[in-house]
């Protein structure tokens, strides 16, 4: 047994699926089915019973829950503690990002720090949002690069970072295509792949779907973009995204269209509110706050993913 293992099996019993829990895992789900029939293997029991809509615990499985949570938690407390250990810790910032930093430029920044900073060493983390604020929480992580929509002044300060406008996105074939701006009314008739409901993107855009009258029609939801643009590009769908993170593959294929009330989103380097941080950790942060001191980043219109002509 080792400690990916007991990894891979909690994030399936959290789950219900092995689909879901291998991309919050990022691994593969063929890889992760193997991790786990060998752990029941060595152990003599089934941990799971299997079925097309998911997966549930036996009760086998249920003692084994309490074994591995206990056991997971141990590990990553004493992986933290031991740190103080490590002379290469004393000079490194955990950083964690939800997966949009190419989509902004945003890791071009972080290569301009590294190259002022050699001997800091950065460590990048990148999950979803809850994922990421509870490991902030728990000090595995120095800042993170997140949505600040929700988030709370109180618990939390950050540096903004930038500003984009949500909009809708839909194939070249949709009857929506052609028009210049929707009204948010407009598309409660319509089917929508979303991102996954813990996002500020899914509560935003339902929330004003509501502010007007309606649940939006949502077939699908995944924890990450590309797939929701593969299914708009194949007419599953429409979708709801930042601009920013609508250019990919098949942005030849896809139009985006802005909502005639606008709607915005925010990103932030964020800190945890009176958080003593690290040297090296303030040295991120200060370098932010010069890059963006002046101005907040906004991501501007632009003539990609527009209406075709």
């Amino acid at each position: 047994m080792n400690i990916a293992q007991v990894q891979y099996f909690l994030e399936i019993a959290r789950h219900g699926k092995f689909s879901s829990a291998a991309e919050h895992a990022y691994v593969s789900q063929s890889s992760l089915s193997k991790q786990i029939k060998a752990l029941e293997e060595e152990l003599g029991v089934e941990l799971f019973v299997r079925a097309s809509c998911g997966v549930r615990l036996t009760p086998a499985g249920e003692m084994f829950l309490e074994f591995a949570s206990k056991t997971f938690r141990d590990y990553e407390s004493i992986i933290l503690r031991l740190e103080r250990y490590n002379a290469q810790a004393q000079f490194r910032v955990r950083v964690g990002a939800l997966p949009l930093l190419s989509s902004y430029d945003l890791h071009t920044d972080l290569a301009d720090f590294q190259v002022d900073n050699m001997t800091i060493q950065l460590d990048l983390y990148e999950r979803n949002q809850s994922e990421i604020l509870k490991r902030l929480e728990l000090n595995r992580l120095d800042v993170a690069i997140l949505r600040t929509d929700l988030l709370s002044a109180e618990d939390y300060d950050w540096i903004p970072l930038i500003r984009d406008e949500i909009v809708v996105v839909c194939s070249n074939q949709h009857p929506l295509c052609r028009t210049r701006r929707v009204a948010t009314v407009d598309l409660k008739d319509e089917r929508f792949v979303m991102l996954e409901p813990q996002s500020a993107i899914y509560t935003a855009f339902v929330e004003r779907c509501r502010e007007v009258g309606f649940f939006p029609n949502i077939t699908f939801t995944h924890a990450r973009h590309e797939p929701l643009l593969a299914a708009v590009g194949r007419g599953i769908g429409i979708t709801a995204l930042p601009r920013g993170l609508t250019h990919g593959r098949n942005e030849s294929e896809l139009t985006c269209i802005p909502l005639q009330t606008p709607l915005y989103t925010d990103i932030g380097l964020v800190v945890p509110r009176n958080r003593t941080l690290t040297p090296w950790a303030q040295k991120l942060v200060d370098f932010f706050k010069k890059t963006y001191t002046y101005a907040t980043a906004w991501v501007a219109p632009s003539d990609e993913c527009e209406q075709p002509t």
